[in-house]
């Protein structure tokens, strides 16, 4: 994979799911300005409803092939490998699709990041393995705390 960063303003983002996965995914997107969030699930997890993005919007049903038609990034995150398989099966090859359950159909990854003041330091694992990553950033983090406080204090 080719690590990337994406200008998403002009971009239509749709969401399939509403779990744990997904609300990491689209609390990472709306610190972006993007054209349109659509996130689609039967349940949602209770904290999307407390998401604040104006150009968010939920729809409590079933995934169609219509959900995903004019969506220029598809992110399969559903508890179903199999609509998630159908949803990148449905995609059409201009449009980008993250697919949770099978890493081999995704056509990308998300990242960690780590921001502090002028840096972004980017972590990735190939979706193999996340909480490494996780553990890896958060110590990262502590470590530039630490090493900026002390440049801070000099």
């Amino acid at each position: 994979m080719y690590p990337i960063q994406l200008n998403l303003s002009d971009k239509r983002v749709v969401v399939v799911g509403a779990g744990k996965v997904a609300y990491r995914k689209v609390r990472q997107l709306i610190k972006e300005d993007i054209q349109s969030l659509v996130i689609i699930s039967k349940k949602f997890l209770p904290e999307f409803f407390e998401m604040e993005y104006p150009k968010m919007k939920l729809f409590t049903k079933c995934y169609d092939s219509e959900d995903i038609k004019h969506a220029d990034i598809i992110f399969a995150a559903t508890d179903d490998e199999d609509i998630n398989n159908l949803i990148k099966q449905e995609a059409k090859p201009y449009q980008l699709v993250n697919h949770i359950s099978d890493k081999a159909q995704s056509d990308f990854y998300n990242m960690s990041e780590i921001k502090y003041k002028d840096i972004n330091i980017h972590f990735r694992s190939n979706g193999t393995n996340c909480s490494g990553v996780k553990q890896l950033s958060k110590a990262v983090q502590t470590f530039l705390n630490e090493v900026y406080e002390e440049e801070d204090d000099v």
